[in-house]
């Protein structure tokens, strides 16, 4: 199936790992221009190399299609810094993938007033500040999309990750809002809300969960997937493949949604 997204200029947020990786990868083949941001220089580097090497088919060996920078997305002005280089050097942003590492995790007793503020601007203030760069863009040229990597959080409360049980929500309420507003001038706007899926975030709450509970790492894993019907962990390329699809032409009709993939795991029929 042509996605339709050759040519297309694509910035991916928390894009030296986990999702943002797998999504730049696929991006890249599908024949977009892709701009990476994480904070870290060395790893973002060497995910830069891979997502280039992965487009140089579809390319046609032609290079200067990557771009990367080490920005935090708390960082309003360097972020917008980035992305105007970005369209400098790659053209006008038309696809966005909204992402950022997950607040810790922790229960309404472990976490400090500093503790909120911080998860507040990852997770929800990043997210507003991606979306004042990209969108007016995309609404003035008539095609966009953004896509928000959001938590099954949004639909069903996860054990001891009080603050993406609060705060991912809101990233789904600024998404429906912001499709509203986007669509008639056709931008879509959808959120991705993954399950537990191999990454090096679900790793740090596997360290977490073997401090609290003494577990080994394999009866941790056991624990989850023993209640996840497809009976395994998702992996990070399944994830991007829906992001991918999302961001394509072909899903032009579907926006304000929150698709989730979690092998079953959220209980509610809806």
């Amino acid at each position: 199936m042509d996605l339709g997204l050759k040519g297309r200029t694509a910035l991916v947020t928390a894009a030296s790992r986990g999702f943002g990786l797998a999504t730049a990868r696929l991006l890249a083949q599908e024949g977009c221009k892709v701009a990476l941001c994480a904070r870290g220089e060395q790893e973002l580097a060497a995910a830069a190399a891979e997502v280039g090497a992965a487009g140089e088919e579809v390319w046609g060996g032609c290079g200067g299609r990557v771009r990367y920078r080490a920005v935090d997305v708390r960082d309003g002005a360097a972020l917008a810094d980035f992305a105007a280089e970005v369209e400098r050097e790659l053209g006008p942003i038309d696809l966005l993938l909204v992402n950022a590492g997950g607040p810790p995790a922790g229960g309404f007793d472990d976490l400090s007033p500093a503790d909120w503020e911080a998860g507040y601007r990852l997770t929800v203030e990043s997210a507003v500040g991606l979306c004042r760069l990209a969108l007016p863009g995309m609404m003035a040229r008539g095609f966009g999309r953004i896509v928000a990597v959001t938590s099954v959080a949004v639909l069903q409360p996860v054990d001891n990750l009080l603050l993406s049980n609060v705060l991912r929500p809101a990233v789904q309420g600024l998404v429906k809002s912001l499709s509203d507003h986007a669509a008639p001038r056709g931008v879509t706007v959808n959120a991705v809300a993954p399950g537990f899926h191999a990454t090096s975030a679900v790793e740090r709450l596997i360290t977490a969960k073997i401090a609290a509970t003494g577990c080994s790492r394999e009866e941790v894993i056991a624990g989850w997937t023993g209640s996840i019907p497809a009976g395994r962990l998702g992996e990070a390329e399944e994830l991007a493949a829906l992001i991918v699809f999302l961001m394509s032409a072909r899903a032009g009709y579907i926006t304000g949604q929150c698709v989730v993939a979690d092998g079953g795991w959220v209980r509610g029929a809806f």
